[in-house]
């Protein structure tokens, strides 16, 4: 007698890969390792290679070129790894991954900075702080992974990057485009002035022309290493601004939320009755007429009822006193 028997799916090995949180980590680390290789490597090979056999403007002109196309291959190629086709919450994690991490360098070079302050009449007790700093850091990078690992937080990153910063798509391209417009604008002239101020009105990333002047180091707490975070600060710092800005534009109009409003206010916009020329005109002397004959009035109301109260005795005009010597007003 023969018998069906249903084979059971055969269970498909999980990849460590297959978690958001490494995924995210992983990513962060590819984008952290390009950036150093477009940013610094090629700069520093170039400087000790390549310039000292070109002209200046050509070299500095080639360097740009080649820096260009090594983002563009590290992107294709990170691209890529996730088949063109990143997990759903990727992009999120690793903006996430990369704010958490940086803030816990920051409070732990703050926390470094203060006890080497605090410790600074006891030579010898230098190993305290330093100790106290590690242990710092690793406590909140122990915190940060425990909740970076948890299956609410992958979901959450999931709903954050739904919320379409970390895409090029437009919501409902073609409405409300005036309204958008002039936010987009706002924007960009308010971080354009700020940007401007900041790198020619009061020269704030001018530093000097020594050697390494204009790079932004941080010296490590306890030691005498510094470790470089950007160069080419008065460069780099206007041109990553003006990245951020033009992202930051072009996303914010197009946030559900605020997108919804922005059409709405063009919607109502839509709805007013604009006046002629003919009326603004004629509208615009008789407000005009009305101000300068209100003034001649209460002009001539004020100094009636000064002239009359004051004949009969209710207002005192005391003309004859003089400030003496003393009341006069002594200089700062």
């Amino acid at each position: 007698m023969a018998l069906a028997v249903k084979n059971a799916p055969e269970a498909t090995a999980q990849s460590p890969f297959d978690r958001l949180a490494v995924s995210s980590l992983v990513g962060l680390v590819y984008v952290l390792a390009a950036v150093g290789i477009v940013y610094n490597a090629i700069p520093a090979v170039w400087a000790q290679t390549v310039a000292p056999v070109l002209n200046p403007i050509m070299s500095g002109f080639l360097m740009v070129v080649a820096m260009i196309a090594a983002a563009g291959v590290l992107g294709w190629v990170g691209l890529r790894l996730v088949n063109f086709q990143p997990a759903h919450g990727l992009k999120g994690g690793i903006f996430v991954a990369f704010i958490g991490l940086a803030g816990i360098a920051l409070s732990t070079w703050l926390v470094g900075e203060f006890f080497e302050w605090a410790l600074s009449h006891w030579p010898n007790a230098w190993p305290v702080g330093a100790v106290i700093t590690v242990a710092a850091g690793l406590a909140q990078l122990y915190f940060f992974f425990r909740w970076f690992f948890r299956p609410q937080t992958e979901e959450s990153l999931i709903a954050f990057e739904d919320q379409g910063w970390f895409s090029a798509t437009a919501y409902k391209k073609s409405q409300g485009l005036r309204v958008r417009r002039g936010t987009m604008l706002g924007i960009l002239i308010m971080a354009g002035c700020g940007i401007w101020v900041l790198t020619i009105g009061h020269k704030t990333l001018v530093y000097g022309v020594a050697e390494n002047a204009n790079h932004w180091f941080v010296r490590i707490p306890f030691t005498d290493l510094h470790l470089q975070l950007l160069r080419d600060v008065r460069f780099s710092v206007p041109l990553l601004l003006t990245a951020l800005t033009l992202w930051f534009m072009w996303r914010v109009v197009n946030w559900p939320t605020f997108a919804d409003f922005l059409i709405a206010t063009e919607a109502e916009l839509n709805k007013v009755s604009w006046t002629t020329r003919k009326r603004l005109y004629q509208d615009t002397i008789v407000v005009l007429t009305t101000v300068v004959l209100m003034t001649i009035f209460l002009f001539v109301v004020d100094l009636t009822w000064g002239f009359l109260l004051s004949r009969v005795g209710v207002l005192h005009t005391d003309t004859t006193s003089q400030p003496t010597q003393g009341d006069k007003e002594q200089p700062w």
